[in-house]
């Protein structure tokens, strides 16, 4: 399929040398997923707690930054695919600062939020300040579009959408 753009004397052109910032960068709001993992120090596959970005506020002592393994040899990246994306934010049982960050997390299956943990996730987003969306959260459940399945910019198993959450510091 041949792709063609109109072209046009009157656009002007973005200097991509220059920084630039999107806006979409700071944002209060982000998803929790239920996600399938392959932890390769403990040789197991493993159903956790995952967001889309860092969080903003005091859940952001609770996650890390985590690359995974293909969950399938035959799984093979497509032309959407960003290895810079592969990485994963990951909620952890215990602050970051107790049990370090990236692999290190990985070496003891309790340290990593599951299934089971959801409702204690809920009880301490809400005591810190955080609001659990249900009525986005729904709508995205129930509409036509997806949030979760398979990402096509990283190896990803099949995400489940838990929640959206936002958070708003208080001033």
């Amino acid at each position: 399929m041949n792709m063609t753009f109109p072209s046009n004397t009157n656009i002007s052109h973005v200097n991509t040398t220059s920084s630039m910032e999107s806006p979409f960068v700071q944002n209060s709001t982000f998803v929790l997923y239920l996600e399938p993992v392959y932890n390769s120090f403990l040789q197991t596959y493993q159903n956790i707690i995952t967001l889309n970005v860092m969080p903003q506020g005091p859940l952001r002592n609770m996650v890390t930054l985590c690359q995974f393994p293909k969950l399938s040899p035959f799984q093979e990246p497509n032309n959407t695919f960003d290895p810079q994306m592969n990485c994963i934010n990951v909620l952890l049982r215990f602050p970051v600062s107790q049990i370090g960050s990236g692999y290190g997390a990985f070496k003891h299956a309790s340290n990593l939020m599951g299934a089971d943990d959801i409702p204690s996730v809920f009880s301490y987003l809400q005591s810190q300040g955080y609001k659990i969306d249900t009525s986005l959260t729904s709508m995205l459940q129930d509409g036509r579009v997806i949030i979760g399945g398979v990402s096509d910019k990283r190896y990803s198993g099949n995400r489940k959408m838990i929640a959206m959450v936002s958070y708003s510091p208080s001033i």
